[in-house]
């Protein structure tokens, strides 16, 4: 049976009603995990399950985002018209805030993937005191005139979504999409979900299974706003200031966050290092680069704790215990690329200082 733990609800001060689920030890270190866009905390059920079986000493909470999973949406009187107001990573880490005061969590390690990954900053930059280290999955510095962005997300959304739904008489984008779904939009758009965006080359079929019905439930509201959120975000200047130590994992064959953007967010590490403020450790999966298709075709993608949970797992409860990652190295056969293999203490690993 797929690993399935109950959601919990909490009301926030920030009118959210957030589900999420908790696992691990009551006494442990505080670790909160952070999906990605119009994921859920379904992202790292895998990874869960995988750090229950370990019994690691930690207390584990995966968050569902506001909008996202079954945590609810921000109120369409205020926000319909604008939505990006209300889905920056700013106004999602005080969720995190506010759900940490609710639980009387003082301090916690954050761990987000891709968007997730720039509220698990936006915490370590603003709310520094309440942040004991960060893991950034499949992350990047900077989003505005990333080409998955602008040139895939963008049109489609903004474009082919907004087309549709605007043949209907007298519909207005985005204020009358916001509580409307993607399946309004294109009674087809599972199976382009499952293809196109739902994916993970080394994840088990009936986890995606599970994923896709949920993002195809995801308002489009959230959609909308996080997209154009997306669309400004830069914060290659601002991590130069990041005074908490953070662990970068990033896998080969990222479709949506390369190498450059790897290079912009190690910059920017660089110089936080530079100036004494923090230390990194930069831990890459996958042994084979982005074929020329642009395609993830044999090695670890975007979705990297969907492929390599154990990994994952594994590397969250190193750096929580000691402040460095294991030096395994997971990567995809290179006979069945369907395959995990780790690398006994074979990692590639950049430590600064």
């Amino acid at each position: 049976m797929p690993y399935e733990p109950t959601k919990r609800f909490a009301v926030l001060s920030t009118g959210i009603q957030m589900a999420y689920v908790e696992a691990g030890q009551p006494g442990g270190k505080a670790v909160i995990l952070l999906h990605g866009y119009t994921d859920s905390s379904r992202s790292f059920f895998p990874t869960l399950e995988a750090l229950e079986d370990a019994g690691a000493d930690l207390h584990v909470h995966a968050l569902d985002l506001r909008g996202q999973g079954r945590s609810s949406m921000p109120p369409a009187a205020d926000f319909a018209g604008e939505p990006q107001r209300c889905f920056s990573p700013a106004e999602m880490a005080a969720d995190v805030i506010a759900f940490m005061d609710l639980k009387r969590i003082r301090t916690a390690h954050i761990v987000g993937h891709s968007f997730g990954s720039t509220v698990a900053q936006e915490l370590a930059l603003v709310h520094r005191a309440r942040i004991d280290s960060v893991v950034l999955i499949g992350t990047f510095a900077r989003s505005a005139g990333n080409a998955g962005v602008e040139h895939f997300l963008a049109p489609l959304i903004e474009g082919q979504w907004k087309e549709a739904l605007e043949r209907r008489p007298g519909f207005r984008w985005p204020q009358d999409a916001y509580d409307l779904t993607p399946r309004d939009a294109d009674a087809h758009v599972e199976p382009w979900i499952e293809q196109n965006w739902a994916v993970e080359l080394l994840a088990r079929p009936d986890f995606v299974r599970q994923v896709v019905p949920e993002t195809a439930g995801t308002k489009l509201g959230t959609w909308i706003g996080v997209l154009r959120s997306m669309m400004t975000f830069d914060n290659r200047e601002r991590l130069k200031q990041l005074s908490v130590p953070a662990l970068v994992i990033w896998a080969t064959q990222d479709v949506f966050f390369g190498a450059d953007d790897q290079a912009e967010v190690r910059a920017a590490l660089d110089a936080a290092v530079a100036a004494g403020r923090t230390r990194y450790v930069f831990k890459t999966y996958g042994r084979t680069p982005l074929p020329t298709s642009g395609q993830q075709e044999s090695d670890l993608g975007h979705n990297t704790q969907w492929g390599a949970p154990q990994a994952i797992a594994d590397d969250i409860t190193a750096w929580v215990k000691t402040g460095r990652p294991t030096a395994d190295w997971p990567h995809a056969d290179p006979v069945d690329v369907r395959r995990l293999v780790i690398g006994k203490g074979t990692a590639k690993l950049i430590e600064k200082p």
